[in-house]
């Protein structure tokens, strides 16, 4: 087929779409003017959409490219002031290509977009202008920017966009493995975009994960508004729409029920095509299980089925199919690992408010949605920051255990303050009564352990120390000591003077056990354990305080006796550890205090 036999089938289609399907035949009958074989091709282009019913698979404009072929035009050098590149991507009334503007003011590189060659019928146009019409309008940083327009030199109509260089929004969020947190931090921007394009009166209605763009410095941007209508249009834009009503230039999966059935289209669609989008990010699923693809299947399934909670979604695994026909399998393994890591963190990200936000945006009735994409974003906004969200039944526990999970140091607190209030009396005898056996006691471990290291450890051992045959006595001395000692640490007394009498004893009995330059029973090993359980007492005295230099010199002095001891036990390497930690101590100690 020839390019102008192919825009002739175009215009013809286009004309007899407008009309009933009672008046088409005596249309085509009167406009063909005897040419079988053109009423024949427009004839099968209508039956073919009427097919589809009120929903077709994919842009129908695509479709009917594919069914009757046209020969396209090669690829221009230039274009205005800019130089072509190469190309970019094809839709269904464009192709856009890569260009740079070159000349004395500036260097720029731009995505350009142009009307395919035989696309160029009046409603293609129409809808073309419209589209470079709203982008002008549209000032947004996560919106591309038109940048300029005009028309080639056999008057195809064009316009420049901002390059954006990134990755579709699903590709770019499991490349980079965000977690459920992060991809709605990501989805608060583009609810944005999409809340500015409502606010100029403008409904998207073509919201898909592949017309939402991340840039290398992670902003998502919102592109194609080729299907974008003003609410409210002018007269002269009526009559597109209808074109477009039975064209039906719509995405499989993202279009709304209302879009499918060909009713009115408000910014509740895009409310919605954000709820399928939203959904396809957190789970890698989609909405509804299609096994063909077929779009009475689709229409069916958007329309009548509840689409499952995100939560209980992604611990299934299913394949479907992308738009370009290959397959892809997605189970609880694959999604996790982009996502949180581990299957079960990730659902219970989901459950609960997520699950409630998300099917509240996919509700079959557009005024059981949220009312505004502003609410959307303000209910993830909620639910980021911990607070309840409107989409979840707001009852007095819900509210509470909110509460508590935003507050719950504070509720802790109160709660603690409410049960001391309570139980005044009672806790403030039983306090009192636990500070007097704790002094008392802590008052009899200092007496026990004075007693113990002045009077019969030391005094006595230092008594029968010289006697002869005294080496079974001064050995059960040092057991009795060690008994007591044990004991003692075992009671964990805070009261640091009777830690520090503690580590003394410690070290005392160590010189009896096994010093090096005294009298000693030989036992070295027994002298090593003791020593270190000083040294434990000794290292947390002086880590408790630190300004105290007598703590500080009593671990230096700790330490060296515990080096003297391994050297006699021929551990060399461990008491030179032990001498220079305690070289160190000491020498900051002379600094400090000379």
């Amino acid at each position: 087929m020839t390019p102008e036999r192919w825009r002739q089938v175009r215009m013809l289609f286009d004309e007899a779409a407008e009309r009933a399907a009672d008046e088409r035949s005596l249309f085509l009958r009167e406009a063909c003017a005897g040419d079988a074989d053109l009423e024949q091709e427009v004839g099968s282009l209508l039956a073919s959409s009427g097919d589809a019913g009120a929903f077709l698979e994919e842009p129908a404009v695509e479709q009917i490219l594919r069914e009757t072929p046209y020969l396209p035009a090669p690829m221009p050098q230039r274009i205005g002031p800019y130089e072509i590149v190469r190309e970019l991507a094809q839709g269904g009334m464009g192709v856009v290509y890569l260009a740079e503007r070159s000349d004395p003011v500036f260097r720029q590189t731009v995505a350009l977009k142009l009307v395919r060659t035989g696309m160029d019928t009046d409603i293609v146009l129409r809808r073309f202008h419209g589209e470079r019409q709203i982008l002008a309008a549209l000032d947004h940083p996560n919106i591309g920017r038109l940048l300029d327009g005009g028309s080639t030199i056999d008057g195809q109509p064009y316009f420049v966009m901002e390059y954006i260089p990134g990755r579709h929004l699903l590709e770019d969020c499991d490349a980079r493995k965000l977690t459920t947190r992060q991809r709605l931090v990501i989805f608060q921007q583009i609810c944005s975009a999409v809340a500015c394009a409502h606010r100029s009166l403008v409904v998207h209605r073509d919201i898909k994960p592949g017309n939402i763009l991340v840039t290398p410095g992670c902003i998502p941007k919102l592109l194609d508004f080729g299907l974008a209508r003003v609410l409210e249009p002018r007269s002269s834009e009526r009559t597109a729409d209808r074109t477009e009503t039975a064209l039906r230039f719509l995405t499989p999966g993202y279009a709304s029920p209302e879009q499918v059935r060909g009713e009115r289209i408000t910014t509740a669609s895009d409310i919605y095509s954000l709820g399928v989008v939203l959904y396809e990010l957190l789970t890698g699923h989609r909405p509804y299980r299609v096994a063909g693809r077929r779009p009475d299947e689709i229409a069916r399934a958007v329309c009548d089925e509840e689409p499952e909670k995100p939560s209980t979604v992604v611990g299934r695994t299913e394949t479907f199919r992308h738009s370009d026909g290959e397959e892809v399998a997605v189970s609880p393994a694959s999604v996790s690992e982009t996502r949180e890591g581990d299957i079960a963190r990730l659902k219970r990200s989901l459950r609960g408010d997520i699950d409630n936000i998300v099917l509240t945006a996919l509700r079959k009735e557009p005024d059981r949605r949220y009312a505004s994409v502003e609410a959307l974003a303000e209910d993830i906004r909620r639910h980021l920051e911990g607070k309840p969200v409107r989409a979840h039944k707001d009852t007095l526990a819900y509210r509470s255990g909110k509460f508590v999970a935003r507050h719950k140091a504070a509720v802790a607190l109160a709660a603690l303050v409410a049960a001391l209030v309570l139980g005044t009396g009672v806790v403030a005898v039983q306090q009192a009564r636990i500070a007097r056996s704790e002094r008392a006691g802590a008052e009899r471990q200092f007496n026990d352990v004075r007693k113990l290291a002045n009077t019969f450890l030391f005094e006595f051992h230092d008594a029968i120390r010289e006697l002869p045959g005294s080496t079974a006595a001064r050995q059960l001395v040092v057991r009795r000591a060690l008994e007591y000692l044990e004991k003692l640490s075992r009671m964990r007394s805070g009261d640091p003077k009777l830690r520090g009498e503690l580590a003394e004893a410690y070290e005392r009995v160590a010189r009896v056990q096994g010093g090096v330059f005294e009298s000693h029973l030989g036992d070295t090993e027994g002298a090593r354990r003791s020593l270190e359980n000083a040294l434990a007492i000794r290292e947390s005295l002086a880590g408790s305080h630190p300004e105290d230099t007598a703590d500080a010199n009593a671990l230096a002095e700790t330490l060296l006796l515990l080096a003297q001891v391994q050297m006699g036990a021929g551990d060399s390497s461990a008491a030179a550890a032990n001498a220079k930690r305690s070289v160190v101590l000491l020498t900051a100690l002379s600094g400090r205090d000379p």
